[in-house]
């Protein structure tokens, strides 16, 4: 009996990835190799070359598997089962977690059926090794998880396209897996990779990696978003080589690059608070007259802001935070609300995020009661010492110049202060720049807001936060109301890591 057949799916409650593991050993790994279909033991092998010596070895172990499984498919040999990965595991350093780099390229692979067999929780799985995000690596070479995802990606007429324009440029030195071998691109990556002169995939952090004539393929094929991700790799490597010439510092550079992969860990069980200020009905407040002294006049009604709330409550909710809401709060009782909630997140909380629907002049965002309050205020109790290694998102939906009416269903929601706190780890979105004003569907909603919820659910599995609010200016700076009306949103950040949402699930 197979150690898979001992276990029921889901076997190892939720959370506990790191006790499945145990249920893998050398001894034992035969057996989950028997469970792989053909197809994913060619992607898994190819996931876990990311050392050196691992290329030689595992390409010339899957050229023999491919010629014995064409075989078994025309009856012409008995059954065969090779034990790659199993080998493979047994020459492995323990340092280097074999366990983990397997369970990993696993969950790439999707190789769902086994590793539920093996007690792993595939939502534990996705919020560990984000598997559709191509950037994110944990023990996966990085350049191969967008080489395997690539791979995914192209058609098999495109596959033989890619073989035949290798095999032209390379003829000499190029080696041909036989029919069918499309299926099993990886296999010529391989074999690509171990002739450095055609492709390399650098270190372990891809510095000092090339594959030219995959990118002119790439390229002429348009598969740019392919093409964009290897290039950022061919272009650290030439960034490296620039500053050795120039007797700069390398391994600082390179160590600094290394920082600069880091991502943020969000636990989908615990992400935390959303709290979402809605200003929605205006006032002036009596005996208060000096404050209103440059208030050009009395703030309208938020028509439509509720389509906001409604968007980001569902939208934050569907990633595991819990969101609050505060209706029409007065200027003290803003800061008294992200008071609460600064302190209302622990450590065990991921994240917390504060929405500020509202009117606004340059810096500041309204109370109700017509006074303003400024952001840097608000930044500044976000800066509390114990939030200060957790990632914040202030998101501000109010206007950064003079308050105006438009004729129409738009609206303006009309914040100068260049001022910003050193805030670490804070991100904070702008509904327009300084001095303009931001549009505001009377009955749809805002045109950031919707376009921000919008972008964080269809991008979150491929892009960090700050790469889908760059998504979010460009449509936004795109649209024209029916008056000619247009606004920009901006973004300024002191987060020190890549932000990536969880995996919506359910």
């Amino acid at each position: 009996m197979s150690l898979c057949e001992n276990l029921t799916n889901d076997a190892i409650p939720r959370g506990s990835v790191n006790l499945s593991m145990v249920n893998i050993s050398t001894d034992n790994l035969y057996l989950m190799e028997k469970d792989l279909l053909f197809c994913e033991k060619v992607s898994v092998c190819f996931l876990l070359c990311g050392k050196p010596q691992d290329v030689p070895y595992i390409l010339e172990k899957l050229n023999l598997a491919l010629k014995i499984h064409r075989q078994q498919n025309l009856g012409a040999c008995k059954p065969h089962e090779s034990s790659i990965i199993t080998e493979w595991a047994r020459n492995a350093d323990p340092e280097d977690k074999w366990k983990e780099h397997l369970v990993e390229a696993l969950a790439i692979v999707k190789s769902n059926r086994v590793l539920r067999k093996l007690g792993f929780n595939l939502s534990d799985l996705r919020e560990m090794f984000h598997p559709d995000i191509d950037e994110f690596v944990v023990h996966v070479h990085p350049v191969l998880k967008i080489l395997f995802r690539m791979c995914e990606g192209l058609t098999p007429s495109e596959c033989l396209r890619l073989i035949r324009h290798m095999r032209e440029k390379y003829c000499e030195n190029f080696v041909d897996f036989g029919v069918d071998s499309e299926k099993y691109l990886e296999i010529y990556l391989l074999n690509w990779i171990k002739d450095k002169e055609i492709m390399s995939i650098g270190d372990d952090r891809g510095n000092g990696a090339h594959f030219k004539e995959l990118l002119t393929f790439l390229k002429s094929n348009e598969h740019d978003n392919f093409l964009d991700k290897l290039m950022k790799f061919t272009k650290i490597s030439s960034d490296a080589n620039t500053l050795q010439e120039l007797g700069e510092n390398l391994p600082q550079i390179v160590q600094m690059r290394k920082n600069s992969r880091d991502y943020f860990v969000l636990n989908r069980k615990s992400m935390g608070h959303v709290l979402v200020i809605n200003q929605k009905t205006f006032h002036k407040e009596e005996n208060r007259a000096i404050d209103y002294y440059l208030l050009p006049g009395p703030l309208e009604t938020r028509h439509g802001t509720e389509t906001d709330v409604e968007k980001l409550k569902k939208t934050f909710s569907s990633f595991g935070f819990n969101v609050g809401l505060r209706n029409d709060l007065k200027s003290t009782e803003i800061l008294a609300a992200v008071e609460e909630f600064a302190g209302m997140t622990e450590e065990r909380h991921s994240c917390l995020v504060v929405v500020i629907l509202s009117h606004g002049i340059e810096g500041s965002v309204y109370g109700v009661d017509s006074i303003p309050v400024k952001v840097n205020q608000i930044k500044r109790i976000l800066c509390a010492e114990h939030l200060e290694n957790k990632p914040k998102i202030l998101i501000v939906q109010a206007c950064q110049g003079n308050e105006s009416s438009l004729e129409g269903k738009l609206s303006t929601d009309a914040p100068s202060g260049s001022e910003l706190t050193a805030a670490a780890n804070l991100i904070t979105a702008w509904s327009t720049v300084e001095g303009f004003n931001s549009m505001r569907h009377t009955t749809q909603g805002t045109w950031f807001i919707q376009t921000l919820c919008q972008k964080l659910i269809e991008l979150h599995q491929r892009d960090h936060f700050a790469d889908i609010l760059t998504e979010v200016i460009a449509e936004v700076r795109a649209k024209i109301g029916d008056g000619g009306e247009r606004m920009l949103p901006k973004f300024d950040s002191t987060l020190t890591k890549k932000l990536f949402f969880p995996p919506i699930t359910g």
